[in-house]
């Protein structure tokens, strides 16, 4: 449990059920964890809410450091993206919202591509004065 007076950013018990079983399971450790994984998340959502650094986490919250740590590693893991889907689909579930149509495999497929680097070099280049003669068949006058 928090040792501290709670935030307006920290989960009630209603909020954490919702999300715990997104949470992975620690794995076997010799000795138990100083902190609750409900802790880490409300460190993690202080930070949001606050606006404030990672070194900037209250005294009485679990370290920046294993907070950081546990942040990067869910974040590689899927864990957020998992958690934000799920919220997603119970608020248009509640709103009586129709499911969003699934992207048709080649739009996924084209959507893949966009982040790499050789792309957005390629889009800069096409965007550039020298590599565009669209401007050529603008009338001047």
């Amino acid at each position: 449990m928090a040792k501290y007076e709670p935030y307006p950013s920290d989960l009630n018990e209603k909020e954490w059920r919702l999300i715990s079983g997104f949470i992975p399971r620690p794995q076997r450790r010799r000795r138990p964890p100083q902190y609750s994984k409900k802790e880490i998340i409300n460190a993690i959502f202080y930070l949001v809410r606050s606006g404030c650094t990672w070194r900037m986490l209250p005294k009485e919250m679990p370290s920046w450091r294993l907070v950081y740590y546990y942040y990067a590693r869910w974040q590689k893991e899927g864990v957020w993206q998992k958690i934000q889907d799920y919220l997603r689909c119970r608020v248009r579930e509640k709103h009586a919202k129709k499911k969003p149509r699934v992207l048709r495999s080649s739009t996924a497929r084209v959507l893949r591509h966009l982040p790499n680097p050789e792309c957005e070099a390629t889009m800069r280049e096409r965007r550039s004065w020298d590599e565009s003669d669209t401007f050529w068949w603008i009338p001047l006058g």
